[in-house]
């Protein structure tokens, strides 16, 4: 019998399996594995909820759930390490849009977030895209309770990141340096450092609110122009 961090463990395959740190979708999944003897999944193993049922746009090239389809049926499912029936690195897949790759923890809103090195791949909600790894976006870098702290954004609209268009890639360089009050806002916002690369050329490398330039920064348009002034909100101020 083989060996696991400290415990010993079998292959098994149980239907309809439910644990405690899994996401509502994935209750009365079947877990392929390995168990420690307590049954709960410990080592290499994965995890597949129940079918969804969805139904494929041909006009969109996209899937859609619906309440009945016999037909198409897409279901979620992470593969990787557990412990004591907890999944703490490797593959969480979200067929037809995204897939989640790195380490994890389970998070207060009850599901499994990236925390560490990881990456967030997107595919438009294609099921083309997703069979062929074609990806539209990426967040990929460091996490702290699935919130990127340090890396890149890729098509940070695209993939609903930001709701501001134009906006090619974002490098968070260093999260949280310091906090502003915002009187429009009416709280106190983390602000971070790093770029934006936008599509009509231009880059902004400085001081950062989730996707607009906020503190100090400077604006380098696509004919070599340059501003450096300090933003609120990305606006610059005068």
């Amino acid at each position: 019998m083989k060996e696991y961090k400290g415990k010993k463990i079998e292959p098994r395959e149980i239907e309809d399996i439910t644990l405690d740190n899994a996401p509502h979708d994935f209750h009365g999944g079947k877990y392929i594995g390995f168990c420690s003897l307590d049954g709960l999944p410990h080592g290499l193993g994965e995890l597949i909820s129940p079918p969804m049922d969805v139904k494929f746009d041909k006009e969109k090239n996209i899937i859609k759930a619906t309440k009945k389809d016999k037909h198409n049926k897409i279901p979620w499912s992470c593969n990787g390490e557990w412990e004591d029936g907890v999944f703490v690195s490797g593959t969480y897949n979200m067929p037809p849009n995204s897939r989640y790759e790195g380490s994890f923890i389970f998070g207060d809103d009850g599901d499994w977030q990236l925390n560490g090195h990881g990456q967030e791949l997107y595919y438009g909600n294609s099921q083309e895209n997703y069979n062929k790894d074609k990806i539209i976006g990426h967040v990929k870098g460091i996490f702290v309770n699935g919130s990127l702290i340090e890396g890149e954004i890729l098509n940070p609209s695209l993939i609903e990141y930001s709701e501001h268009k134009g906006i090619k890639k974002i490098i968070i360089q260093k999260a949280n340096i310091k906090k502003v009050f915002d009187k429009d806002f009416g709280a106190e916002i983390n602000i971070s450092s790093g770029e934006i690369f936008y599509d009509d050329g231009a880059h902004y490398k400085g001081e950062l609110d989730f996707d607009l330039p906020y503190g100090n920064g400077t604006i380098t348009l696509a004919d070599g122009n340059k501003t450096t002034c300090q933003w609120i909100q990305g606006n610059m101020l005068e």
